[in-house]
């Protein structure tokens, strides 16, 4: 028996599965129930025999719609939930699960105190109580820094600078306040499982910055990294002293290295961004050059490099955000190119057992590395909105809740990271999409104060923001 429909197939091409438009099945549908009862049934939807043609259609459209995921489930660029997970397996990764906010925290007490990982506890001023996240000791400064991890993962706020206090009191630990802080992270979203499985393509790779870079990624712990190196025989950059009038830079006296366009300034009093547009009356060392950003700054010490951070010859730069220290030391030495000179300023050492099946014996190799350990910058935001009778109770809560949900990636969208542009434009739609009442005037962030449209982070600069960096006025 040889039976036919008029309800359009799916076809396969070269973009793939294409599903036909459902008004195409209902008209396929209605076509076959005409041919079924002789033809003269009435076509109106409202009608017994519309309604069963509009749900027989839907039941159709339904199942297209959950075959075309299923297709696109299988290309990493549209992949996600349990598909994305299924294709991270191939290369040996896991989707991470929610990460804790992590604090830096300077403890006051008695010289030779020990802070004991998880043991030491504070506690912040809505009540979350935070764990120290390795063993310290007071030096005889009588203060030491470390980190802090909220025992709720997630994107938990960052405290203001006196907004902790101890949990759990230690002889000899007497007080501790929040320097800064990297807001943590709900469960990995899919575009950045997608970002970190790019990365460790390369897993299976030596000697080349992705290889490098994918292993770092793949540290039980690591939130963000950033790889570069310096293939040249001279330092990367320059060392010198130098003061800003407007739009112009004028070097007085260069230290070491070489000034160049595209690098960006860095010194004290001189604005987050600040890049050598154009050379003036000199060609790399004493003269003036022009700048990006216009300002006034006194003579004083700086550096430029792209980046900003200049680097040593024949060196490898890595700068990393988490994870343990020899862990991350333990995957560069494991990928890095043999003789390479290092940049940062947290030293690892590794002791190399020998290859597989032919280990050294004792005593083994020992060898010390660096890298950078990525310093937390705060970014703030000044939003003004108009006010409006629509405006509700909680818009400064939701506004900064949007803000973070971008800034974090949670919106499911590219987080801010290390070395990247920060624009000012990728936080207009989180914060229109709260509702028809979210009308904005402008948006301004910056490092220190709020005055930019972009911000470009420096290599060694990992960027932070809490609902206390987010000013939200409306007028």
């Amino acid at each position: 028996m040889t039976t036919s429909t008029n309800v359009p197939a799916p076809t396969f091409g070269a973009t793939g599965f294409v599903a036909p438009a459902e008004s195409d099945v209902l008209a396929g549908v209605q076509a076959d129930q005409q041919a079924a009862f002789g033809g003269n049934l009435n076509p109106s939807l409202t009608t017994s025999q519309g309604q069963l043609a509009q749900s027989t259609s839907a039941i159709i459209g339904d199942k297209n719609d959950k075959f075309l995921a299923l297709a696109n489930g299988v290309d990493p660029a549209y992949a996600a939930g349990r598909m994305q997970d299924a294709i991270g397996r191939i290369y040996f990764i896991t989707r991470i699960a929610a990460q804790a906010t992590v604090i830096e925290a300077p403890c006051m007490g008695l010289a030779g105190t020990v802070i004991p990982a998880n043991n030491a506890l504070i506690v912040d001023a809505a009540g979350n109580i935070w764990s120290c996240t390795a063993t310290v000791t007071i030096p005889a400064s009588g203060t030491v820094t470390t980190s802090f991890a909220c025992t709720t993962t997630g994107p938990t706020a960052v405290p203001a600078l006196n907004g902790v206090s101890i949990y759990k009191a230690i002889p000899g630990w007497d007080s501790v306040t929040c320097a800064s802080g990297v807001v943590g992270n709900a469960v990995e979203t899919r575009t950045a499982f997608e970002f970190r499985r790019r990365q460790s393509v390369a897993l299976n790779a030596q000697g080349s910055l992705p290889a490098v870079l994918g292993a770092v990624f793949n540290v039980s712990g690591v939130l963000d990294a950033y790889a570069t190196e310096n293939n040249e025989s001279v330092q990367s950059g320059a060392v010198f002293t130098g003061s800003i009038t407007g739009g112009t830079l004028t070097v007085s006296a260069v230290e070491s290295g070489t000034l160049a366009v595209g690098q960006t300034v860095v010194g004290t009093g001189v604005k987050q961004s600040t890049l050598i547009t154009a050379l003036g009356s000199a060609t790399g060392g004493v003269g003036t050059y022009a700048v990006s950003i216009s300002q006034t700054v006194a003579s004083t010490d700086m550096t430029a490099a792209v980046g900003g951070v200049p680097l040593g010859k024949n060196s490898l730069y890595i700068g990393v955000t988490g994870g343990e220290a020899q862990a991350v030391g333990a995957a560069i030495w494991g990928k890095k190119s043999p003789g390479c000179n290092y940049n940062g300023d947290t030293t690892f050492t590794y002791t190399d057992p020998g290859p597989t099946g032919y280990p050294y014996s004792p005593p083994l190799p020992t060898y010390t590395g660096k890298f950078q350990t990525l310093k937390n910058t705060p970014i703030w935001f000044s939003i003004a909105m108009q006010n409006n009778a629509n405006v509700p109770s909680d818009a400064i809560a939701q506004v900064q809740a949007a803000i973070i949900a971008a800034f974090t990636g949670a919106d499911g969208g590219t987080r801010a990271r290390v070395g990247s542009w920060i624009f000012a434009s990728r936080f207009y739609g989180s914060i229109a999409a709260l509702g028809t009442w979210a009308l904005i005037y402008s948006i301004e962030l910056g490092v220190g104060v709020a005055d930019q449209n972009a911000v470009l982070m420096q290599i060694d600069q990992e960027p932070t923001t809490a609902a206390t960096n987010i000013s939200v006025v409306f007028t």
